[in-house]
């Protein structure tokens, strides 16, 4: 079984660069074959952004958090296995986390001051979808690290937090690709129903919290269909194309 896991870890992981790359380099040629108006600062302020969180998080979790993981596993009160069943529960209970710690980062003010650094772009478009925090790794692990408590192999977790980091890059892509999906919007979290999450119009604040499901939207009270345009940004006054004013003006 953990060599199976193994293979599917190395196989999502490296999926996770080369899809992020990839779709990123395909848009950015798109945008500029099809002459869209775009801001190159935002754009590499959101790029070195994205190093620096992908990097960070990375880092750590190399050095701490796969540790903690493994100590979790020993001391799990179950064991899902590897069958249809453990890849579900992994699946979704990773898409729980990252509501409760995409709501968090939102409503505690502590975890804004990372999280926000994500919003401060002006524009949707999936060079947005990287940008994060450089001390991203100092609390968004700690969400997901319990997992293997209650039978979820570390590998297998690895792997659903993978692919659905590669869902939360693709959901970002410009309007001018992918507009309203119609049932899909319904569904499931679609580019329609995260730019609502990135717009700052009264009416789309702290709503669409999910990552790929958006049972947990609806079950909480914070699913909002996309009607007006979404101006996107955050309150606060930042200049989106500043590296320094968008990582530490939060703070």
């Amino acid at each position: 079984m953990a060599a199976d896991l193994d293979r599917w870890l190395t196989l999502s992981v490296t999926a996770t660069y080369a899809v992020s790359i990839g779709a990123l380099v395909v848009e950015h040629l798109a945008l500029w074959a099809l002459r869209e108006r775009t801001d190159r600062r935002q754009a590499l302020v959101s790029v070195v952004s994205g190093a620096l969180a992908f990097g960070g998080v990375g880092l750590a979790q190399r050095l701490l958090y796969t540790g903690v993981l493994g100590l979790a596993w020993r001391h799990r009160v179950a064991d899902l296995g590897a069958g249809p069943a453990a890849w579900l529960a992994a699946f979704a209970l990773n898409d729980l986390m990252f509501y409760v710690a995409h709501r968090a980062g939102h409503r505690v003010r502590l975890l804004w001051c990372f999280h926000s650094v994500h919003h401060t772009s002006e524009e949707m478009r999936l060079t947005s979808a990287v940008r994060g925090s450089a001390f991203d790794f100092v609390y968004l692990p700690w969400f997901f690290v319990w997992l293997p408590l209650v039978g979820v192999h570390p590998a297998l977790a690895l792997i659903a937090e993978a692919w659905g980091r590669i869902w939360g890059v693709l959901v970002h892509v410009h309007p001018r690709f992918v507009g309203r999906l119609g049932v899909l919007d319904q569904l499931c979290v679609t580019p329609s129903v995260h730019r609502v999450h990135h717009g700052r119009n009264a009416e789309y604040i702290d709503r669409n919290y999910g990552q790929m499901s958006i049972v947990w939207d609806r079950l909480f009270g914070s699913f909002q269909v996309e009607e007006a345009p979404p101006d996107y940004g955050v309150l606060a006054p930042v200049d989106p194309g500043d590296l320094g004013d968008v990582q530490l003006s939060p703070w």
